[in-house]
């Protein structure tokens, strides 16, 4: 009896010990699916790289020429505009057809620094130059009017080469010449709003034009 029971303890010791030594079991080799499973969440729950556009860009000016109005019409336009442009986003400007270049010397602080200046420039060898007297441009000293950029372009040259530096030429609108408007918003119903206006000034003309930079 002894040696019957010493036998079946060997055997139930030699069964637990080759066990560890088997092949997995089913539910073991199911292990790395559910691991594949939860990496394709992973990468499904994972931000795209991608940035998503713009849903508006931001809203360009339109502007419109209005051209040919006489001087009666044009001061009745720009009161319309003026009350326009109080209703809607939209601003005007007042453009002359035809414009002179002004090669001047900068404004002066004083009418005898003025004066001092412009002896100078008489010294140095210029000639047709005066002290300026109007209030927007007092004290400066007029160095010639003309047509074009050209024209004043070559006065500046010969202004500098007899040593005189730090001349301008600025633009002035001819004298008696007629204006033309420029109106620029970024509302399209606004400038559509000027078809209306300008029924009443058949003569006149309106053009969509690129904004002045």
């Amino acid at each position: 009896m002894t040696w019957v029971l010493l036998a079946a303890n060997i055997a139930v010791a030699g069964f637990f010990m080759g066990r560890s030594h088997w092949p997995s079991s089913g539910a073991d080799q199911t292990a790395p699916m559910n691991v594949d499973r939860l990496s394709l969440r992973s990468q499904a729950g994972t931000p795209s790289n991608e940035v998503p556009p713009s849903r508006a860009e931001e809203a360009k000016a339109l502007c419109v020429e209005w051209r040919g109005l006489n001087k009666d019409e044009f001061a009745l336009v720009r009161e319309q505009l003026k009350a326009l442009a109080g209703e809607r986003v939209m601003s005007f400007t007042e453009v002359p057809l035809n414009m002179r270049h002004w090669v001047i010397f900068p404004p002066l602080p004083s009418p005898e620094s003025a004066e001092a200046k412009l002896k100078e420039l008489v010294a140095a060898g210029l000639k047709d130059a005066f002290v300026v007297k109007d209030e927007a441009w007092r004290n400066a000293i007029s160095l010639g009017l003309y047509a074009n950029a050209e024209s004043a372009q070559r006065r500046v040259s010969e202004v500098e080469a007899l040593g005189v530096l730090g001349t301008r030429v600025e633009l002035q609108a001819r004298q008696g010449t007629d204006y033309y408007f420029v109106i620029r918003s970024e509302d399209l119903d606004a400038l559509k709003s000027l078809s209306g206006i300008k029924q009443a000034y058949p003569n006149s003309q309106q053009s969509r034009v690129a904004c002045p930079s």
